[in-house]
């Protein structure tokens, strides 16, 4: 059956009649649909305005991320990743960006129903049947060195050339209504205020670990800060383990969707988050950020943070290496916690001044 998928669907007779520096439209499929992915694609998208600033940009979009991409200024059409699309967008764009990581069947098939005037990819996985050999349904391909991070991927692309070469920078917007709803979460306080993400969709930092960071927080600060845990499935049993640990006193915030969770992460001074959307949200708001990663070398190169010019940010790496990005655990928390303190020193020393 997949043979035949890749004779039916996955030739492509590569395409003279559009030029990359004519193009007019450009429809980009994400690595994926979570927070971190559609961060990274926004300043993608960006990058393309900036070199085409005339261009129209597209997103293949689920319900987990449609909310970041819907208000990006890079992104002028947000399309539903259904079959139907694909064949209701047929012919419809000169540039397709292709982010997915592997080819399947499914995929094959929907791009080939597709038919953009320029297909790129960012490499693909070898599978038994499906590869960059045996799949030729695309005009480039990309080859990415080793080491470089995702935001940087247009870059080692047939793109580059008309890119222009500066920080590429992660931007996420606000709205007042959100704004003001975020400070509620806050109680409206005017203390220093610490996020604690230390739960993502597949990582966390453990409990104790980071009950052993808040109890190396000078004693002297600790009236002055508020912290606030996000809200996870788990964050209640989470907060208990916390609690049993840690004097410090954590609330939980309100359940929210995306946008209020972008809110959320706007509001704080501080932002404590293991490897996950957290960070990127940091990165894109400009907050002071402290991450925690496992010590997997191509996801630290691929997806470490990218914090603004001038925006503090230490990393924390797992101390024992390893084959899963997910092993977020085990951490040398003494540079960690001095790194906090000295922001939390600053924070109130801004206070006061």
């Amino acid at each position: 059956m997949k043979k035949l998928i890749i004779s039916l669907f996955g030739k492509r007779v590569a395409s003279n009649e559009t030029k990359l520096n004519e193009i007019e439209s450009v429809l980009l499929k994400p690595i994926g649909d979570a927070i971190g992915d559609a961060i990274v694609h926004i300043a993608h998208l960006a990058q393309i305005k900036q070199a085409f600033p005339n261009v129209k940009t597209a997103v293949l979009v689920t319900e987990r991320n449609k909310q970041l991409f819907a208000q990006a200024d890079s992104v002028d059409q947000l399309i539903d990743e259904r079959p139907l699309n694909y064949l209701i967008q047929r012919g419809k764009w000169d540039l397709y960006l292709d982010f997915q990581p592997t080819f399947t069947s499914k995929s094959i098939i929907l791009d080939s129903l597709l038919n953009p005037k320029i297909l790129i990819n960012f490499g693909k996985d070898k599978k038994k049947h499906y590869s960059l050999e045996t799949v030729k349904n695309y005009d480039f391909t990309t080859l990415i060195p080793n080491n470089t991070h995702i935001a940087d991927y247009l870059h080692h692309s047939v793109l580059a050339p008309y890119l222009i070469r500066e920080p590429n920078d992660y931007t996420l917007a606000v709205s007042s209504e959100y704004r003001e709803l975020a400070d509620t979460y806050w109680h409206n306080t005017d203390k220093i205020r610490v996020l604690l993400n230390p739960q993502g969709s597949m990582r966390e930092v453990p409990a104790i670990e980071l009950a052993s960071l808040l109890n190396n927080i000078d004693p002297q600060y600790l009236d002055k800060i508020a912290f606030l845990l996000t809200y996870t499935k788990s964050s209640e049993q989470y907060l208990q383990v916390l609690n049993n640990t840690t004097k410090v006193p954590v609330e939980i915030s309100p359940q929210t969707n995306t946008l209020n969770y972008c809110a959320l992460v706007n509001a704080s001074d501080i932002v404590v988050a293991v490897d996950g959307g957290g960070v990127h949200m940091a990165c894109a708001y400009g907050k002071p950020l402290l991450s925690f990663y496992a010590n997997h070398l191509a996801n630290l190169a691929r997806w470490h943070p990218r914090p603004k010019p001038q925006i503090d940010s230490f990393m924390v790496i797992a101390t024992k290496v390893t084959n899963d990005n997910n092993e977020t655990k085990g951490f040398n928390l003494q540079d960690a916690s001095k790194w906090l303190n000295q922001q939390l020193a600053k924070k109130l020393k801004n206070q006061t001044a």
